[in-house]
């Protein structure tokens, strides 16, 4: 920097030398070598004060050292920040699959709440004990299929309620279906007045016992 200060003092000094009413010789574009000395002056003191305030901010005579960039005063800092970010996403996911889970949930407890509306019931496996006329038990074993005349609202403790109307009216009868040849169509008309009773007088439309046996 000494070096550029004293060639720059030189060149003001051979400046001051030319006489100011003296006439210097052209150069190549009709300028006069005043002229170029004092715009090339001004580019070196330009090109000097860049360099100048260039210097105030990067020492030219230190290298640059990466390990400086290892110093705790950066790693602490980047390690906080790393570990914010991987723990804002683990919470991010971990409510995000809460939120999902909740959801399904609550899919799955309105599919199980939701009322099944039906036009036709099964209901299979019955096993009713009767007593005959000589105090011996018999075993009458039917299914039962319902035809409504329009949607049902069928909830597990309405088919209940049906299970056990089947059941009473089968025990009703008891010794008449046994003996009569037509058990099977005075049993369908027993249930279908408790039934009428139960459900509604429009709502059922036939019965249809798929399975009568005696054992």
């Amino acid at each position: 920097m000494a070096r550029r200060v004293e060639l720059d003092l030189l060149e003001q000094e051979k400046l001051a030398e030319i006489p100011l009413d003296a006439s210097a010789p052209a150069g190549p574009d009709g300028e006069t070598i005043s002229d170029l000395e004092v715009r090339t002056s001004l580019s070196h003191r330009v090109r000097n004060l860049l360099l100048g305030i260039r210097n105030g901010f990067v020492r030219p005579d230190v290298a640059f050292q990466w390990k400086s960039l290892l110093s705790w005063k950066i790693l602490v800092p980047a390690g906080v920040a790393v570990a914010l970010i991987a723990a804002g996403s683990v919470a991010y996911l971990h409510l995000r699959q809460k939120e999902e889970a909740q959801v399904a949930a609550e899919k799955t407890k309105q599919l199980a709440s939701a009322v099944p509306v039906v036009q036709e019931a099964f209901f299979p496996d019955f096993s009713i004990d009767i007593k005959d006329a000589r105090g011996q038990y018999r075993f009458l074993q039917c299914d039962v299929t319902l035809e409504f005349q329009a949607g049902v609202e069928l909830t597990e403790d309405r088919k209940a309620e049906i299970r056990r109307v089947i059941y009473r009216a089968a025990q009703k009868k008891g010794q008449e279906l046994i003996r009569a040849s037509d058990s099977g169509s005075r049993l369908k008309k027993e249930m279908q007045d408790d039934l009428r009773n139960l459900l509604g007088e429009a709502a059922l439309k036939d019965i249809y016992i798929t399975r009568y046996v005696f054992i």
